[in-house]
């Protein structure tokens, strides 16, 4: 057995009588398809969707495998929604398993339309459904020592797909995903690392202990501000752009100068990774603190962030998940608890943008 090794991923093994159905309740069209390989997928850029359809704001591949299939999706992640699981499995089952660079994981696993069991993979001592999970073949101490291990390990044991070198190779079903409203959420989760976190910063407190919509806007501002100072960027145009959020304004040609400030960081990434010895250097040009060229891309990503954030055509319940998500990609620290807070606002980013599509 393989896994998909990268650092931010929602993968989804589902069974159902209808596969395409699955298929459009996750955005996409069945008879619009392309071929491409999980790295080509993981490859891909947001520019990469235009390409593909311009009103995509995600995409998926899907591995069909009679009527079990497998869901990867890179940056965008609509298995997260345990709404949407319950209503793809209503005569089935679905199994999710989504993680992001901060360490922040995510487990479900849904039969028959109902949630069996949801937990935090590093988590294990306050899983919802553990008699579910202690009935499997994968043990707690195969949890402990290498938790993606053990999920993939699930993935196989209840689907029997097996997922190897040949099938990560293999080209599959390419679907861009456009836009989907799901019903309304189950309750919120709150889960240990939350409640943590939430005693000691009392912003986090308030937004855990009523996670309603009128707390968005403080969300992308916490997010914001994580970003920014996790990257080190500072100057009158950041300055800004913070001063917007924090007022919860948006402003479109503030954007613009935004999209040519991370233009100008990803040609510095460009330019710092060609400059590396080339055996010194990662095989492409890897985000991360600890290189030149990885601070540049570390950079852009929280450039990125403000600009989603200042976003004046998005809803504000997708808008403050794509923050979210895309403050992730900054690396934050897990020693000052940010990965922490992004954990939190993460987990109740996508509560609201469920209960915001009913």
């Amino acid at each position: 057995m393989a896994e998909i090794d990268v650092e931010t991923a929602c993968v989804t093994w589902v069974r159902t009588g209808d596969l395409d159905e699955v298929v459009r309740s996750f955005g996409g069209d069945p008879g619009a398809t392309e071929q491409e390989t999980v790295d080509g997928l993981f490859g891909m850029a947001w520019e990469d969707l235009e390409e593909l359809d311009e009103d995509a704001t995600g995409v998926m591949l899907v591995a069909r495998h009679g009527e079990w299939a497998v869901l990867v999706e890179p940056f965008v992640f609509r298995g997260m929604s345990q709404a949407l699981l319950s209503g793809i499995a209503t005569e089935g089952e679905a199994y999710r398993v989504a993680w992001t660079v901060n360490m922040a994981t995510f487990v479900c696993y849904v039969r028959h339309g109902a949630v069996v069991a949801s937990f935090d993979a590093l988590d294990l001592d306050g899983a919802g459904g553990r008699e579910w999970l202690d009935g499997l073949s994968v043990s707690e101490a195969d949890w402990h020592a290498d938790w993606r291990v053990a999920a993939f390990a699930v993935g196989e044991e209840l689907s029997g797909i097996r997922i190897d070198a040949d099938w990560l190779a293999r080209p599959h079903a390419l679907y861009p995903l456009r836009p989907v409203t799901v019903s309304a959420p189950v309750a919120l989760r709150v889960d240990e690392r939350m409640t943590a976190i939430a005693a000691v910063d009392p912003r986090v407190a308030r937004i855990v202990a009523e996670p309603t919509p009128d707390k968005l806007p403080e969300i992308v501002n916490i997010a914001a501000g994580l970003a920014v100072t996790t990257a080190g960027i500072d100057g009158p145009l950041v300055e800004e752009a913070l001063r917007l959020i924090a007022n919860g304004a948006r402003s479109g040609e503030v954007v613009a100068r935004l999209h040519a400030l991370r233009a100008d960081y990803s040609r510095r990434s460009v330019e710092a990774y060609h400059a590396c010895p080339a055996d010194s250097r990662d095989s492409f040009i890897a985000p991360g603190h600890d290189t030149t060229y990885g601070r540049w891309v570390v950079k852009g990503a929280a450039v990125a962030a403000l600009s989603l954030a200042l976003n004046p055509d998005e809803e504000l319940s997708s808008l403050a998940l794509q923050v979210v998500n895309m403050t992730g990609g900054t690396y934050l620290s897990e020693e000052n608890g940010d990965v922490a807070r992004h954990h939190a606002l993460g987990t109740v980013a996508y509560f609201l943008a469920e209960g915001e599509n009913p």
